[in-house]
């Protein structure tokens, strides 16, 4: 806790206008006072506090994802229980952390559940959820077939979805894997068309557009 309170406290209560309160207002007064300067203490001891918990959580997610390269095993189950006991942001960033490493060993199934998780808790803001929808077919489209990617993303597809571009770049792409390279063609030229997509999205829907031309 901060000594500055302390001493700010300090100095206040020993000031001769609390005695003046105290003669003038009674007990009323003085418990007023104090009630005031233990809210105020409690409130610093509150926030130093979840100061405290953000930077240990901040330091265990750097420690995992240093260690994640050479020791995945233990860094995972780092990312697991930050992702379960962190402070709010980092639990967020450890469960997408702990997401992609899973799918980096060949672990899919086990990273589409981590990004379920985050879609479906409800304490995180829902662009974040969104996105974890699309990591998860991102991740899982090898094992996930054209209903089921329609079926996970449908939510991202509206239009003032901040994810809709890359939601339609996997469905267009589970559409092909489908093998009906007509409406596949169909969608990746929608995105190529849609001169609000980001470039990066219409690049890549005039590369696959040129592979379906062959």
């Amino acid at each position: 806790m901060s000594d500055d309170l302390f001493r700010e406290v300090d100095e206040e209560v020993r000031q001769d206008q609390y005695l003046e309160l105290g003669k003038k207002y009674g007990a009323y007064a003085i418990g007023v006072a104090l009630v005031v300067v233990l809210i105020t203490v409690g409130f610093v001891f509150w926030r130093d506090s979840q100061q405290a918990a953000r930077d240990a959580s901040g330091e265990q997610l750097l420690a995992a994802i240093n260690i994640a390269e050479d020791q995945a095993d233990q860094a995972l189950d780092q990312f697991a229980i930050l992702g379960e006991e962190g402070t709010k942001g980092y639990r967020l960033l450890a469960r997408f952390r702990e997401g992609a490493l899973l799918s980096q060993t060949g672990d899919v199934r086990g990273a589409v559940a981590v990004y379920d998780k985050v879609a479906e808790d409800s304490s995180h803001d829902q662009i974040y959820r969104d996105l974890a929808k699309v990591l998860a077919v991102s991740h899982g489209m090898s094992i996930m077939n054209l209903g089921e990617v329609e079926e996970r993303l449908a939510s991202v597809l509206d239009d003032d979805n901040s994810w809709r571009y890359s939601a339609r770049e996997l469905v267009a792409t589970a559409v092909m894997a489908s093998g009906d390279s007509a409406a596949a063609r169909e969608a990746f030229q929608a995105l190529v068309d849609d001169v609000e997509a980001p470039a990066g999205v219409r690049a890549r829907g005039a590369e696959m557009l040129a592979i379906l031309a062959q």
